[in-house]
């Protein structure tokens, strides 16, 4: 335990790398590299700039793709990948003539052959992510590539550089503190920080492909699914957490009194999270409540994004903004569903007529002006009705049937303009509200 490599190791292997450093072959394959890399950045903008004067729509098109949450087409991921493998092919070639120049000239160059695979590394993980562009969307690539794959790639590219100069084994093994009465290490540290994010990140991406792959194309019960599916998610997470914590190798009992005194505390601060994450849980069993669905809460109509353990994302329809709604409030608030067991919806809209006409006449031209309409549905059909002698007018009930609630108001206005149009087209007045005025004059009261 005492023998393990402390503060003093790791500041004996920097002065072992400033020496190495100082070394003249090492510094010629540095600048040879650095000269490499700033040659093919040059080649490669103007490589770009050239292409996309030919291709004026790619920007165009991965903008689009990127705005609609879609893949992108082929064409233009073969474009892309020839735009961002060209400076890497030309930085490899570059150093691969260098290496055997020098090799044969009897030149130590580990630096550069290093640098040379870490450049086939490179070229693979490029052609790794475009390629994911053709099976996922191009935003969820973008985000998974700056959350997980460049982190791990950034960490790959750090680890064979440094084992260029130092015993990486070792610097792992350098004890920072002591806790719990037990020593930590560097490696631990850095298996329960970076480790732990690494291996969440790869369980949400397990996730999106799964419910990509197999809910897509099954008919098993979504909401049962995304349930099951994000439970095996947090008891993943938790399984990390657990054998991260028998990796670092903390003192079972201190470790179980400090967090036994913590959790009476935790616990009055957490319940409003837990009773969450169990309606969470209820919510996503049941099904009541899908991504898609159309909701009425606090006044106004929402749409449904997301559905997590802990909270419910929805889309405010008139304002497009989003809520972060705590999945208690589910089960506390009444709440109105317009897409529960059916996603159709009843609009009505009343109309008036002048008592000059004829009433089976009006129904028959709202029923055709309604039929003519291809977003109204036939089954249920639409309905006419005289529903009331007015003071002014006749007053009929038109009620139609819709697929989608959200575009109910437009339609209800289509149908209101075609409506006008029609009824001027055949003289059929719609009246306003009209009152005679008598003035009378009591002359009995009048002065002469």
């Amino acid at each position: 335990m005492y023998n393990q490599p402390n503060l003093t190791f790791l500041v004996d292997q920097i002065t072992k790398l400033l020496i190495f450093l100082a070394r003249s072959p090492v510094q010629m394959q540095l600048v040879v590299i650095l000269i490499s890399i700033l040659l093919s950045y040059g080649l490669s903008a103007w490589v770009r700039k050239k292409i996309l004067q030919q291709f004026k729509t790619f920007e165009m098109s991965v903008e689009q793709a990127l705005k609609a949450r879609k893949k992108v087409a082929p064409y233009w991921c073969g474009l892309a990948l020839i735009l961002d493998l060209v400076g890497g092919v030309f930085n490899l070639i570059v150093l691969t003539l260098v290496d055997n120049v020098l090799t044969r000239q009897g030149w130590i160059t580990g630096i550069l052959s290093t640098a040379i695979d870490l450049l086939w590394v490179y070229l693979f993980y490029r052609i790794f992510l475009i390629g994911l562009c053709l099976f996922f969307p191009i935003d969820q690539v973008k985000e998974y590539k700056f959350y997980f794959f460049r982190p791990l790639f950034i960490l790959y590219i750090l680890r064979e550089v440094l084992s260029l100069f130092l015993d990486i084994n070792q610097l792992l093994k350098v004890v920072v503190i002591n806790l719990f009465d037990s020593p930590v290490t560097l490696g631990e540290i850095l298996i329960s920080t970076v480790g732990l994010y690494l291996w969440i990140v790869a369980v949400s991406i397990l996730q999106y492909i799964v419910l990509q792959i197999i809910v897509d194309q099954s008919t098993l019960s979504s909401g049962a699914f995304h349930a099951s599916l994000t439970l095996i998610r947090y008891f993943l997470i938790g399984l990390g957490v657990v054998v991260i914590i028998g990796y670092v190798g903390f003192n079972p009992t201190a470790f179980a009194a400090i967090t036994g005194g913590l959790s009476v505390g935790i616990g009055f601060g957490l319940k409003e999270i837990f009773s969450d994450f169990v309606s969470g849980i209820f919510l996503l069993f049941e099904g009541s409540l899908r991504p898609g669905d159309i909701i009425e809460i606090g006044g106004e109509s929402t749409e449904v994004k997301k559905v997590s353990i802990r909270a419910t994302t929805v889309q405010v329809l008139k304002d497009n903004s989003e809520k972060i709604i705590p999945n208690q409030l589910f089960f506390t608030q009444e709440l109105k569903t317009m897409t529960g067991s059916d996603h159709r919806v009843r609009r009505s809209l009343t109309v008036g007529t002048s008592y000059n006409s004829n009433p089976q006449e009006v129904i028959k031209i709202l029923l055709e002006i309604v039929d003519q309409h291809p977003e109204v549905l036939n089954d249920p059909a639409p309905l006419v009705y005289l529903i009331n002698f007015g003071e002014s007018s006749l007053d009929f009930e038109m009620t139609v049937w819709l697929e989608n609630p959200i575009i109910g108001k437009r339609v209800i206005s289509e149908l209101a303009c075609q409506i006008w149009k029609t009824f001027a087209e055949k003289n059929i007045e719609i009246p306003y509200p009209q009152r005679d005025l008598h003035i009378r004059s009591d002359n009995k009261n009048q002065v002469s």
